[in-house]
């Protein structure tokens, strides 16, 4: 009988899904690894509870070697490597972007050099999640800054090389750069204009309701509440774990 903390194991249909892509498999360069479903096992449960490395059920092998093995997937790009491979056939037919603020663990301050990303607001230390999202509310693209950072500075860095039909964003994200560039990818934009417009844009107000997808997307990152709350001292480990969820998503865990 399953021990519950392992009862979200992922399922053979996902690991079917996961392996073949892995470092370490048969067949693959370098050295075979024996417990890759295992380490897998490991890091979701730490990303899906929020617990301590330290805490690491035995069962899932030691701490401390499977935290070494996740910085250095994470420094050799493999888990964004991974997310780039689950992502198949997205729907562009619109693409959503949005940012969402997390709050940062008093545990992940006091980083080597200062605090990456986190700045501090009327709630305390918090960093934000910007995101892009398919027609089905999919992650596509993360990306990590400081909790003060306003939400259209990034969006350049989201929507840019995508080919899409519409682009839907709030107002935040109303501004003539970033409606040259969307119109520069041939995209229509439907962002409703600032009060503040001297000559305000028209947009397609029955598309636009469709952007709670990228919300609601957000809600499903934060199931997780390794995700929901920011744990991880440097920037490059809390990214990896966002891009660990969308990888999850797309590969149908919820």
């Amino acid at each position: 009988m399953k021990s519950a903390h392992r009862r979200h194991d992922i399922s053979d249909r996902v690991w079917q899904l996961l392996e073949p892509r892995l470092p370490g498999r048969e067949g693959a360069w370098g050295g075979k690894a024996r417990d890759n479903r295992l380490f897998i096992n490991a890091v979701f449960w730490i990303l899906r509870t929020g617990a301590p490395w330290r805490d690491l059920p035995p069962d899932y092998g030691d701490w401390k070697n499977t935290h070494r093995r996740f910085c250095r997937w994470r420094d050799k790009g493999i888990w964004e490597s991974l997310l780039e491979q689950r992502v198949t056939e997205p729907d562009y037919e619109w693409l959503m972007i949005d940012a969402s603020h997390i709050k940062v663990h008093p545990h992940a301050a006091g980083a080597k050099g200062g605090n990456q990303d986190m700045a501090i607001t009327k709630g305390g230390l918090n960093s934000k999640i910007h995101l892009a999202v398919d027609a089905h509310g999919m992650p596509l693209r993360v990306v990590i800054t400081a909790g003060t950072t306003a939400d259209c500075t990034q969006a350049s860095t989201l929507i840019d090389g995508l080919d899409a039909g519409h682009l839907l964003a709030d107002r935040g994200y109303d501004t003539d750069a970033i409606v040259d560039k969307a119109a520069a990818q041939q995209m229509n934009v439907v962002i409703p204009p600032k009060k503040n417009r001297i000559q305000p844009r028209g947009y397609d107000k029955a598309l636009y309701r469709l952007r709670h997808l990228v919300e609601n997307a957000f809600l499903h990152l934060k199931r997780w509440r390794g995700i929901a709350t920011r744990y991880a001292k440097n920037t490059d480990s809390f990214l990896a774990a966002v891009q660990i969820r969308c990888m999850a998503l797309w590969a149908a865990i919820l």
